[in-house]
């Protein structure tokens, strides 16, 4: 699609902000700031080795903004996995305005204990 003036139409992405981290129970998790998005407003899904989170967070109607720092709009976040995530136990839930999406890593990557025995 193009402008007026001929030029491309372009595509401006909302970043929410996002964490990632290594929990205890050796699962990796992305926890993504959404707030005012709903869940029917997301689109989670793995294709070509990548995560790829995407929605839209609606304007507020609710008059003339005065100040307005929460911005609304498409998003899209984009996180290439590498062979040590099983993408078929990848978890999603979203509370209180935050996306906690939970990868499980195979079980061939998990550090696990070495019982020593004495002989």
């Amino acid at each position: 699609m193009a402008t007026k003036s001929g030029q491309p139409e372009r595509t401006w992405y909302v970043k929410p902000r996002a964490s990632v981290e290594e929990s205890a129970d050796g699962k990796i998790r992305v926890r993504l700031e959404m707030p005012g998005v709903e869940k029917n407003g997301l689109e989670v899904r793995v294709e070509n080795g990548e995560l790829r989170i995407a929605g839209r967070r609606q304007p507020s109607a609710s008059g003339r903004y005065l100040l307005r720092e929460r911005v609304a709009g498409d998003f899209l976040k984009t996180y290439t996995l590498d062979e040590t995530v099983d993408t078929s136990k990848i978890d999603a839930a979203l509370e209180k305005g935050v996306l906690t999406l939970a990868l499980e890593l195979k079980d061939r990557v998990k550090p696990r204990t070495i019982t020593v025995r004495a002989e």
